[in-house]
């Protein structure tokens, strides 16, 4: 592959204008790093599975060598950790934790002993970084979701019966069966492989670039891409929210530095909503490797500049980045509405270019259209409806029934549930009137005994004076 000889080429090019930029005074920095390399996802009952994918030794020494860029680069703007400067955020994986540590100790090894504490959330309310897998109106719309994974149509138009075959050679029959799942696990273990530097053979890494990479790159647009005319675009950009975060941190944030360890997703959402990578262009950061860093950088003057880095990662490579962060450029506009590239600009036209897909609606993540409301009723419900129905309980019964949250977040009609409420009081009388019957029943029995018992003593007494 040729990316690392690029991007050594273009940190050379452009090494003056950095110079250039580090004469002036910075007042803050945030930035969002892809974990380290791991270990291969595994594909269990259908679907691609990344729970047990642990950081490997390479993503380790990655992570070491993202702390010691950043230290070239920012040394001198913060020296050393404290938590009232630095604020470490992350995902809620081992990964991301653990490459959080990593970046951290290594920024600040020479200078501090002090261990950073990690920020971070259950995934399935983190929708700042974990976006946007776990949204509640994503979940809902599984069909949806899938729709590309799904497309073994499209994997065999991308795809030679040949290339099938060797995938399936090397990955399983199951291959030449679903063909765009194992596209999609293969583009995940091969780019595994080179980043752990195991043997991989010439064939599939050339599958690898010509092909499967492609079909990674669509993949990655629908589900994280900003689609502005969707019907679902009132929703907004999956990144806009850290976006956001970000802007206002630039503007006026209490610390000096903001870090965000993450997936690839969330690298690649954030460069989506800047403008960095569009859905009509083959970007490979479409698919952020192992180690990706986006910097934004922001300026007395108001200016922020953007920059990104990857570790080189071939086979007998250093893994490590190269001198400098190189610029990257992304989308701004104008008060007049003039959209522009560039890798630095005024605060004010990045936000203007980020709201573009800004969310029009109130609730974003439990937003869906009329036909795709989880709003069944009476009977448990779909996991995936219940994942929605948990998060978004206002909107999940609409306004003819009422949620049960401890019954399988059950919607129950007001219909059903005035009938079983008189089913409910029917009971209740039944117990309380069986029960009045009962203690009368008790009485009139205890009463009678008590007359039969009286009747025997006096015919005892009259039996003994007739005995005397």
């Amino acid at each position: 592959m040729r990316r690392p000889n690029v991007l050594i080429l273009t940190a050379l090019l452009l090494l003056p204008l950095l110079a250039f930029a580090d004469t002036r005074t910075i007042k803050q920095l945030s930035f969002v790093h892809r974990h380290g390399a791991r270990d291969e996802p595994l594909v269990i009952d259908g679907n691609l599975v990344w729970d047990y994918a642990q950081l490997t030794p390479n993503g380790e020494k990655m992570m070491a060598n993202l702390g010691k860029l950043l230290r070239r680069v920012y040394g001198t703007f913060i020296p050393s950790f404290s938590p009232d400067e630095y604020d470490l955020l992350s995902g809620d994986s081992d990964r991301c934790i653990q490459s959080a540590y990593g970046v951290a100790q290594s920024f600040f090894n020479e200078t501090s002993n002090f261990l950073p504490f990690v920020k971070y959330g259950p995934v399935d309310s983190d929708w700042l970084m974990e976006f946007n897998y776990n949204f509640p109106n994503i979940i809902a719309r599984s069909e949806w979701y899938y729709s590309y994974q799904n497309n073994d149509t499209l994997a065999r138009t991308m795809l030679s019966e040949d290339d099938i075959l060797a995938l399936a050679s090397e990955f399983g029959d199951w291959c030449s069966k679903t063909p765009m799942l194992c596209a999609l696990f293969a583009v995940d273990a091969i780019q595994c492989r080179i980043s752990n530097t195991n043997e991989t053979s010439k064939q599939l890494r050339d599958i690898f670039q010509e092909k499967l990479l492609p079909i990674q790159y669509g993949s990655c647009k629908h589900l994280y891409a900003f689609h502005p005319t969707n019907p679902y675009a009132v929703t907004g950009a999956p990144g806009y929210d850290l976006a956001a975060k970000m802007l206002n941190d630039a503007q006026g944030g209490n610390k000096k530095v903001y870090q965000y360890s993450a997936h690839d997703s969330t690298v690649l959402g954030l460069l989506n909503t800047l403008g960095g990578i569009q859905l009509d262009d083959m970007d490979e950061k479409w698919f952020p490797r192992f180690g990706a860093v986006l910097t934004l950088t922001t300026y007395t003057d108001g200016n922020i500049s953007f920059g990104y880095a990857e570790p080189m990662q071939e086979e007998n490579s250093t893994l490590d980045y190269s001198l400098d962060i190189p610029p990257v450029s992304v989308r701004c506009q104008t008060a007049s509405g003039l959209v522009y590239l560039s890798s630095e600009c005024p605060v004010e036209d990045v936000w203007r270019y980020v709201n573009n897909s800004k969310p029009t609606v109130s609730d974003r993540y439990c937003y869906l259209l009329p036909e795709d409301r989880c709003d069944v009723m009476d009977t448990v419900p779909s996991s995936s409806c219940q994942y929605y129905r948990k998060h978004c309980p206002k909107e999940a019964c609409g306004p003819n029934a009422v949620l049960d949250a401890h019954q399988n977040y059950i919607c129950a009609s007001f219909a059903k549930k005035e009938k079983i409420s008189h089913y409910a009081l029917s009971a209740t009388l039944s117990a309380v009137i069986g029960a009045a019957v009962g203690v009368l029943l008790g009485i009139l029995i205890a009463f009678f005994l008590n007359k039969l018992e009286e009747k025997e003593d006096r015919r005892r007494l009259v039996s003994q004076l007739d005995n005397a």
